[in-house]
């Protein structure tokens, strides 16, 4: 089933993350997504490349080791979906789908109608892998507390601006990622305390198996993770102890990278 434009798409547009330097990405989204997004309301993002961001190669966060493009690649990923939610607070866009150039379709445009046009969520995975907090399923959405990957994933406005006031500016990237770690972890981590947050399945778009421009090698992780209901034992919610520990931890990490770097 391809998208008509005869019902509802469930959010006021889309934004799709790609480097300048990877128009083949683009091409290949445009081809995989052709039937399924109302491109009248598609916009491209130009991503923030780690590796061109003020600080990259230079003491005290780097010092000439292996996994300095990685750490750029994370910080370059944390950057563009902070851009991407800006611009959709500009556009005036209240609901927004925020989708990566690796993105691919699992599912038919039913499917994805039907989820983003469901009630009771800020953010909504149309796929994601390792969730935790798993509640009830209903209608072909799972109730979590959060997930890995920000692939595709859309959000209201309310949860926008939130996400817009806590994310990091280039200014003050490198000790924001030296925190967090990945923009997609520190999602799993937060937004479900205060907001609603629901994952499809089965997911309605995962991750192309290639190289990745965050990890620099070919990952299958990258694939759908399986399905919850074959699950057998997901991670429970992170209690509030539990979250201060980590953070606490995390926190120390960053201090330590900060003198001896990434």
């Amino acid at each position: 089933m391809a998208f008509d434009g005869s019902r509802t798409f469930g959010v006021d547009g889309v934004i799709v993350v790609n480097l300048d330097r990877r128009p083949d990405r683009w091409e290949a989204f445009q081809v995989a997504w052709r039937d399924l997004l109302p491109w009248d309301q598609v916009v491209r993002l130009s991503a923030s490349d780690g590796q061109q961001l003020t600080g990259y190669g230079r003491s005290p966060w780097f010092r000439g080791r292996k996994r300095d493009r990685t750490w750029a690649g994370r910080a370059g990923c944390a950057l563009s979906h902070a851009r991407a939610l800006r611009e959709a607070h500009e556009r005036g866009w209240a609901r927004v789908l925020i989708m990566e150039d690796d993105a691919i379709p699992a599912g038919d445009a039913g499917a994805l109608l039907s989820a983003l046009n469901s009630p009771g969520w800020d953010l909504l995975y149309l796929g994601a892998r390792e969730p935790v907090g798993v509640q009830e399923t209903c209608d072909g959405l799972v109730s979590v507390h959060g997930a890995l990957d920000a692939h595709a994933y859309a959000v209201t406005e309310t949860l926008r601006d939130w996400m817009i006031r806590r994310l990091p500016e280039e200014a003050s990237i490198w000790p924001w990622i030296a925190r967090e770690r990945a923009v997609d972890r520190w999602m799993r981590r937060e937004v479900g305390r205060n907001f609603r947050v629901k994952l499809c399945q089965p997911q309605v778009a995962t991750q192309k198996e290639c190289l990745s421009d965050i990890t620099q090698r070919r990952a299958a992780s990258y694939v759908a993770c399986p399905d919850i209901a074959t699950t057998p034992r997901p991670k429970p919610r992170p209690s509030e102890v539990a979250r201060a520990g980590e953070v606490a931890a995390d926190r120390v990490r960053a201090a330590v990278k900060r003198v001896v770097g990434f």
